[in-house]
């Protein structure tokens, strides 16, 4: 079976992300909420694909570490996953060693599915929401900031 097929769409599915574009971002508040789904397979209604396991989500400088810059190092990155947390308030910061496991809805594991879809948001065992904002706390260093989220997880 082939390995998993993972693409990122916006909140309503209709384009690809391969960015997030925060903006300007005032200290002690909240940025704007980004929203993306994370799929494996979808729309692929004729092969499915090894499901992605263990899945979690980190904040990495440019270069892959986790403690050199700000961004990563002071959890600037705040993460709401509905299938993990229950409800679309609950904010976890990330960054440093602190990840979240993210699963897509009905999954009983970290994991999403890579099984036969029809790309509808009606496949939820193939994609996992994800939110995502910027809190960046009152002592922080004004200026552009680059950094990087990755998932991470496996297949067998």
């Amino acid at each position: 079976m082939a390995g998993p097929n993972i693409a990122i769409y916006n909140a309503d599915n209709s384009n690809l992300v391969s960015i997030w574009n925060v903006g300007t971002v005032k200290a002690q508040t909240p940025s704007a909420v980004f929203t993306v789904n994370i799929w494996n397979n979808k729309g692929n209604t004729s092969e499915a694909v090894s499901d992605l396991k263990d899945c979690y989500i980190g904040v990495y400088d440019s270069t892959g570490n986790t403690a050199n810059t700000e961004v990563p190092k002071n959890k600037w990155v705040e993460i709401n996953v509905p299938s993990v947390d229950g409800n679309t308030s609950t904010w976890t910061a990330i960054g440093g060693s602190t990840i979240k496991n993210i699963k897509a809805a009905g999954q009983s594991d970290f994991s999403i599915s890579g099984a036969i879809n029809n790309g509808n948001a009606s496949d939820t065992s193939n994609f996992c929401t994800c939110s995502f904002r910027i809190n960046a706390p009152i002592n922080s260093t004004p200026g552009t900031k680059d950094f990087n989220i990755r998932l991470t997880g496996y297949f067998t």
